[in-house]
């Protein structure tokens, strides 16, 4: 066998090799509305346009308590997220998230989100804050830093580890789910509202 044909089918194997990995990798969707019921492997909510959508829980199912916040509980050491809108620095917080010290690290950077058309989520650590109107914010995390205006009046939450009791209709729920090889999705994260608070992200 000749080098050039070697090497042509060495490729070609590496193509498939690489494309079998792509299509084995899991896939990440977020799916948002109320609990219309949960049961110990399944969940059923509805989203916002009124349709249904039930997804299956499995014993690794993280659950996570969403609580009411205020932007006087941001402080120096917080690890935070901000909902922002597209546009230059410092770009307008749209939400702001706080999270306990176990939860730390969580996406941290920033990355389109898909609440709406050109948002992004930013989380990291209070890297710098000025009180005032509007509140002034910036996240640092590994690799760069991101400056926030947030005006008085922008929704606040907190989120720390829950459990599955808070999965009772009528809760408020954003749901992280994976798709795997074959397709079907598993809910990996789930962020649930207590007491009528609605995860902002």
């Amino acid at each position: 066998m000749t080098t050039s044909v070697s090497r042509f089918l060495l490729a070609a194997l590496l193509t498939v090799v690489a494309a079998t990995a792509v299509r084995a990798q899991p896939t990440t969707a977020r799916f948002r509305g109320i609990v219309e019921w949960a049961e110990a492997d399944r969940i059923q909510i509805r989203r916002p346009g009124g349709s249904t959508l039930t997804l299956r829980m499995n014993p690794r199912t993280r659950v996570f308590a969403v609580t009411e916040a205020a932007l006087r509980n941001i402080k120096p050491e917080s690890y935070v997220s901000v909902l922002a809108a597209s546009g230059p620095e410092p770009r307008r917080a749209k939400a702001v998230t706080l999270y306990s010290p176990s939860e730390r690290g969580f996406e941290a950077g920033t990355q389109p989100w898909d609440t709406d058309p050109g948002a992004t989520l930013t989380a990291g650590w209070v890297a710098d804050l000025k009180g005032g109107r509007p509140l002034r914010l910036t996240l640092g995390y590994g690799g760069g830093q991101s400056s926030f205006e947030i005006p008085a009046g922008t929704p606040v939450t907190a989120i720390a580890p829950g459990e599955k009791a808070l999965l009772e209709p009528g809760a408020a729920v954003t749901l992280f789910a994976q798709s795997g090889p074959d397709g079907a999705l598993s809910v990996g994260t789930i962020a649930a509202g207590r007491q009528g608070a609605v995860p902002s992200f």
